[in-house]
């Protein structure tokens, strides 16, 4: 456990000192102060409208880090050759995986903590002189759950950068397979009642539309799960029992995409 810890500081730094984070963080801070002067156009839906923007940003920067720094940071292991010090050392190609995908996400809590420090700040500022009728479906909790659900979403996403990673050595082809994973993630759910409601409307629900229909809910991420921003903007706050649910969810398919992980990147090898 010390191993992987010390791996995932190790990646953590790295991933701190990459000039594209510090880019990714000043875009996303400006955006943020943008949204001020966008949503003093949209009347009394100013504080709906604010809190939407907001955590779209929020979720548009952990985008850009896990697909255009965290899938680097990964890549230049190999590209530099540096995986054979770090595989030489007494450290498993298991503790490897896991000290990577730990130290990447530890780079997007961080992060994403500190912007969600300064979106609290914009939304607070707003409060305070906007007139309260704005802002009577606005509630800090639902602001943070929202947040919370962001974060179990990039749990799943960074656990499909490593996993993707393991099979290829092309960053290019990490980005590829990721950004089609989060794309048919965010889609699936459209996808599965549309072939649910094809198999009733002709009432004979073929096999193929069944095995369509269970592979797709097993194989491919639920990403649209985790998007709670207009409920959250409307003072919508989920269940107990469903955001423990969507929490477990999320645990889960990051243990089974980390163990796949692992799993490949113990037989592979490395010319």
């Amino acid at each position: 456990m010390k191993r992987i810890f010390e791996l995932s500081i190790l990646t953590f730094k790295e991933g701190v000192r990459d000039r594209a984070l510090a880019g990714i963080l000043i875009i996303i801070v400006l955006m943020l102060f943008i949204t001020i002067l966008v949503t003093s156009l949209f009347g009394h839906e100013l504080g709906k409208v604010l809190v939407d923007l907001n955590l779209s940003a929020l979720a548009f920067a952990g985008l850009l880090m896990t697909f255009f720094v965290n899938i680097n940071l990964i890549a230049k292991d190999i590209d530099k050759r540096t995986i054979y010090c770090v595989l030489s050392k007494p450290l498993s190609r298991t503790e490897y995986i896991l000290g990577k995908y730990l130290g990447l996400m530890m780079l997007v809590f961080v992060s994403l903590s500190l912007l969600m420090l300064i979106s609290s700040g914009v939304v607070a500022v707003q409060k305070a002189i906007h007139s309260p009728e704005y802002f009577k479906d606005f509630y800090w909790g639902c602001f943070l759950q929202a947040y919370f659900y962001e974060i179990l979403m990039f749990m799943i996403l960074n656990a499909v950068v490593v996993f993707f990673s393991s099979i290829t050595t092309s960053s290019f082809i990490t980005l590829l397979f990721s950004v089609a994973t989060y794309i048919t993630g965010q889609t699936v759910e459209e996808i599965i009642k549309f072939f649910q409601n094809e198999a009733t409307v002709t009432q004979m629900p073929s096999k193929f539309h069944q095995m369509i229909i269970t592979a797709a809910e097993y194989v491919f991420p639920n990403f649209s799960a985790f998007d709670i921003k207009i409920l959250s903007s409307h003072g919508t706050l989920m269940s107990f029992a469903h955001t423990i649910t969507i929490t477990g969810y999320s645990f889960i398919y990051t243990a089974f995409l980390l163990f796949f992980a692992a799993l490949i990147f113990s037989k592979r090898e490395f010319n």
